[in-house]
């Protein structure tokens, strides 16, 4: 009988990729059914079954609903930093205004590529008493390093004088909060269009304020 030969080191075996897709489909069928009924009104049955996998098979994964809920945040979590971190590479050397329109376009792509999902996130914020659970421990706050990169796009603009300095450590925050309106913003709202039209209005709203000249 012929031996198999090893893997090539870097190369995964059919066991860790197939484990990869099992992950991957548990993460996805979870997105879908918490957007559709909700992180409260989901059960562990009604993903396994979406994916197509039995409870069992689930529960090797992950140890809870809340647990699985923790993962697939920091699944979406680490994709939009990396696009925003090709954001800011692509940038080099051009004008800080283009990198600013890239980083909104590309928040706002990753928010409507997901957008029930964190559309019912941000409902459940706004209609339930905040606790900390276990899963929301061992992940992190969420917010850390997407935070990260908001500063980092802060400081360019300080450091070529685009951006006023005086109030420059609260920008980063106020431009994810204003990112996150637009999630907000559907719930107030009889007929959303798609949250890329949001660009235009986020944008002069950052550079510009709020306030009418006087």
């Amino acid at each position: 009988m012929k031996k198999r030969s090893p893997p090539e080191p870097g190369t995964k075996t059919l066991r860790e990729r197939l484990r990869e897709e099992t992950e991957q489909a548990l993460l996805e069928a979870g997105e879908q059914v918490f957007a559709e009924q909700g992180v409260g009104g989901t059960r562990i049955e009604d993903i396994s079954k979406r994916a197509g996998v039995a409870v069992g098979t689930l529960y090797n994964y992950f140890e809870d609903r809340e647990e699985l809920l923790a993962a697939l945040m920091a699944r979406r979590r680490a994709e939009l930093v990396k696009v925003l971190d090709e954001v800011s590479e692509g940038a080099r050397g051009k004008p800080w205004h283009e990198e600013f329109d890239a980083f909104l376009r590309a928040t706002l792509t990753f928010l409507e590529q997901h957008r029930r999902f964190f559309s019912i996130l941000v409902q459940g914020e706004m209609t339930a008493p905040r606790h900390t659970s276990a899963a929301e421990k061992r992940s992190g706050s969420g917010l850390d390093d997407v935070h990260a990169c908001a500063e980092r796009l802060v400081r360019r603009g300080v450091a070529e004088g685009v951006l006023k300095p005086e109030f420059a450590a609260l920008y980063p925050a106020l431009l994810l909060g204003m990112l996150r309106s637009a999630i907000v913003h559907d719930r107030y709202t009889d007929s959303p269009g798609p949250l890329i039209a949001l660009m235009e209005p986020f944008r002069d709203f950052f550079l510009k304020g709020a306030g009418k000249k006087r």
